[in-house]
């Protein structure tokens, strides 16, 4: 049933009726008469009430999904930025379907003169050549590539995404601020964005027919696999990557989703090579032939042999990969060049020489510096300008003239006087308006919207139908950025007639569904060698923690209830591990009567949350936490959530702690232990990934059996007495998740002999040493073992370990002995982790390509 529909009179249909002020700018949603506009009266019809404590619980609705999510923005210079949660807003931003249409006009427009400026500036260069564009214009901007000049790009499009800052002037005009055309960011956190809302508000999606967002990504997706060198042949697709600088760029979580939701391979430079001016991409299996990047890396650090030398974030040799063509980059290197702000004046020129129209969709008024008249008019208007950086490498923040005092003022005319052409200035133009739920009502701020592009494979360009509004953190603040501490909203496209409801999963592309011949599906084993590595490492960590955990909770336990059976003997054993492990002082782990030691209740308590402390339950999380997120876009949503949650749990608490609620938290902590690890078990598809990450947990299980034995010293238990002994071995079946399995099998007390069989040689048990010898041994067998070039297996090392270790364990005398034993598990601590070593050289460096 639709909403009832606003009457000017009605509750909402004047602005003074919800407390909102709108000031002296364009306001989105109301009028200069306060009232509210059309196209916002159904939405806020379908919103109801604006009762503070729903609106609160529709908040906290969104800001749980961002956070299940990981939806994260990292700051830079902050010591709180890393992973910074999402700023969304729950009030979206709506425009009409009339209004958007000419917005989207102007933008293709925009797009295609963008793309034909840097066609010329690449190529032929007429347009300095006949005085069109003023050479200083482009050589004087360092972004400027020169080494790609004369390089022909595919169709010549070197604008694949493109995307546009819009403002909105007084007079309700829009208005371009800047463009976006090196590697834009922000259509991933608006995919984001919408997901959030449309969930939260559902009757308001539903009834304001909001235009989806879907069908945009399937048509770059179609782009990306069109412009690939190689065509489809029978039984492979082109290989498409999206390049990125890594876990600490700012917006990582986006590549992340955005590799996700358009099914590529999320590469860093590490992960490519150049041979032979081919780009490839290192699997295990081999090298795999690239055929298209998705840049997300700024030009400046993609190829250090002929851009920055101390880049480590690139690919040797790319530049000369693409100057061969047989790899394509999107957006074309050197796209760069047009988020000039020196080149803005020159538009509407350039347009009506390159495309014979009138520019549609205009800048704000700009002046380069570096021309004498405009740098002229600059300094005598200083007042109502705003000063920014001409070029996107030279970065401050904008300067508002009219803030300045006459002295700052005068130091501001003797910087543009001695570097003239690292300054523009723009009109001062009043931002407009949009409401936001802020301090239990709605406020105005400032916004701009950010809105994209794409190139799409018959030519010309799509508009995203929404994008990403950005609001300001204060009233009357004119910086309207995230790194400042901004906020963002969803925007709804009002469609003229019903939308259609599609799935919020893209479609399959054209070339997606063309039939195989030889119906080949893609390789199990093309996993880039990097990620291997960090599953392979996630599942150590794991481990790790989980080992860590289980010690201290066991200690904790018998700190607390001196009651428990066998609790003040059992001290001892655990003592022990924990300073053979490093986890308490050595000295606090020799004393025996130490249950009440101040000094032994904090060394525990650092040993959980001390994040500096290196052998700490905290310390293994955080690298744990670390090792998830450079390999997230390989781990379920279900499963990143654990980790979060895991993260969570073991955080240092503001306040202390006592022991009862310590020992609760860490139950807590190993129930999402527990989680991860079913996760891992029932939901990984059994490819090479899961391989790796399991691997990774069976060789350190099998280090944290045998440190748990040599750490009691269980070679050495028949010197002690019999108390004690069961003691030891009651801790180890403990630690060993073993004592319900080995209360089922023995009705006995606690024997040496049984209780080695159960933790070092039942193959049956999987928290024994000979079950995780025999998984790895499994493991390493399927993992592939050509395309190195080598002839050989690559595993060979590592398999003779582990058949070493298991032939070890099935001898009769292996565990007879104290001296048999103690052999065992010293040979076992020293060529385990040898497996590691084979393996890294198996795997993850390479030197031939893969026979096709």
């Amino acid at each position: 049933m639709p909403p009832v529909p606003f009457t000017q009179g009605s509750l909402f249909g004047e602005a003074d009726a919800i407390g909102y002020g709108s000031g002296q700018v364009y306001d989105e949603m109301v009028n200069g008469q306060g009232r509210l506009r059309p196209h916002w009266q159904t939405f806020m019809s379908s919103l109801g009430p604006l009762d503070s404590e729903q609106m609160a619980q529709r908040w906290e609705e969104a800001r749980r999904l961002l956070h299940q999510n990981g939806v994260t923005y990292n700051i830079y210079g902050d010591p709180n930025g890393m992973e910074r949660p999402w700023p969304l807003d729950m009030m979206p931003l709506l425009l009409p379907a009339h209004e958007w249409k000419a917005i989207e006009s102007g933008l293709i427009q925009r797009a295609s003169l963008l793309n034909a400026i840097l066609t010329d500036i690449y190529g032929p260069q007429t347009l300095t050549r006949y005085g069109r564009l003023p050479p200083s214009v482009i050589h004087a901007d360092p972004g400027f590539r020169r080494a790609v000049h004369g390089i022909r790009v595919p169709n010549d499009v070197h604008l694949h995404f493109y995307a546009v800052d819009l403002a909105r002037a007084p007079d309700g005009r829009w208005w371009v601020l800047s463009d976006r055309t090196q590697a834009p960011s922000g259509s991933g956190y608006a995919l984001e964005n919408r997901a959030v809302i449309a969930k939260v508000l559902p009757d308001s999606f539903r009834h304001c027919q909001v235009e989806r967002l879907s069908g945009f990504f399937d048509t770059f997706k179609e782009t990306l696999l069109s412009i690939a060198p190689r065509t489809s042949a029978a039984g492979r697709l082109p290989r498409v990557v999206l390049l990125t600088p890594g876990p600490y760029n700012e917006t990582y979580f986006e590549h992340v989703y955005l590799a996700r939701y358009l099914g590529l391979t999320l590469v860093e430079g590490a992960d490519l090579t150049v041979r032979d001016r081919t780009v490839y991409l290192k699997t295990l299996s081999g090298l795999e032939q690239v055929d298209v990047i998705l840049r997300r890396l700024d030009a400046d650090f993609a190829d250090p042999l002929e851009m920055r030398a101390d880049s480590s974030l690139g690919v040797a040799g790319l530049i000369e990969a693409v100057r061969a063509g047989t790899v394509v980059m999107a957006n074309a290197l050197g796209s760069g060049l047009m988020e000039s702000m020196a080149m803005k004046s020159s538009l509407p020129t350039l347009c009506r020489h390159l495309l014979g129209e009138e520019l549609r969709l205009p800048g704000v008024a700009s002046w380069w510096c570096g021309n004498d008249a405009e740098r002229a008019y600059v300094i005598d208007h200083l007042d109502g300008l705003v000063i920014k950086p001409a070029f996107p490498s030279l970065s401050f923040e904008p300067i508002f003239g009219a803030q300045l005092s006459a002295a700052e003022r005068s130091a501001l005319t003797e910087r543009i006087k001695r570097r003239p052409w690292y300054f523009v200035a723009q009109e001062q133009m009043a931002l407009s308006t949009a409401p936001v739920w802020q301090d239990g009502r709605l406020q105005p701020r400032p916004l701009v919207l950010r809105v994209f592009l794409c190139a799409t494979p018959s030519g010309g360009y799509a508009v995203m139908p929404g994008g990403l509004t950005r609001v300001s953190s204060e009233s009357g603040r004119l910086v309207v950025s995230m790194q400042s501490g901004g906020g963002s909203k969803d925007t709804w496209i009002l469609a003229p007639r019903r939308a259609d409801v599609a799935s919020s999963q893209p479609r399959p592309t054209a070339l997606a569904m063309e039939p195989t011949s030889s119906g080949a599906r893609p390789s199990a084993n093309d996993l880039p060698s990097r990620v291997a590595d960090g599953l392979y490492w996630l599942g150590r960590y794991a481990e790790r923690a989980e080992g860590a955990l289980r010690l201290l909770r066991a200690t904790q336990s018998r700190l607390i209830d001196s009651n428990m059976p066998g609790a003040t003997l059992q001290q001892r054993p655990l003592l022990d591990l924990l300073g053979s492990l490093g986890m308490i002082p050595a000295e606090l782990a020799r004393v025996t009567e130490s249950g009440n030691s101040r000094g032994l209740r904090d060394a525990l308590h650092a040993a959980v949350t001390d994040p500096d402390h290196p052998n700490s339950l905290r310390a293994q999380v955080l690298r744990l936490h670390r090792t998830a997120y450079s390999v997230r876009d390989r781990l379920s949503m279900d499963m990143w959530r654990v980790v979060s949650a895991i993260d969570r749990q073991t955080q240092q608490p503001k306040g202390r702690m006592d022991a009862a609620s310590l020992l609760l938290r860490l139950d807590d902590a190993m129930i999402m232990l527990a989680a991860f690890s079913g996760l891992e078990q029932e939901s990984m598809t059994r490819g090479a990934g899961w391989r790796f990450l399991d691997i990774g947990r069976r060789i350190e299980r099998s280090l944290h059996m045998v440190a748990l034995m040599r750490g009691v010293h269980v070679a050495d238990l028949d010197r002690q007495d019999e108390p004690m002994q069961a003691a030891t071995l009651s801790v180890l079946l403990e630690l060993g998740e073993s004592v319900m399995t080995y209360r089922a099998r023995h009705l006995t007390s606690v024997l040496r002999t049984p209780v080695l069989d159960l933790l070092l040689g039942e193959e049956a048990n999987p928290r024994a040493l000979a079950f995780q010898l025999a998984a790895l041994d499994r493991h390493m067998r399927a993992l592939p073992s050509q395309g190195v070039g080598t002839g050989t297996d690559p595993t060979g090392g590592a398999l003779a370990i582990v058949a070493a270790a298991r032939n070890s364990l099935e001898r009769t005398d292996a565990m007879a002995s104290s001296e048999a034993l103690r052999t065992l598990l010293d040979t076992l601590a020293m060529t385990l982790p040898d497996v590691s070593n084979f393996l890294a050289h198996a795997y993850f460096s390479h030197a031939f390509a893969r026979s096709a």
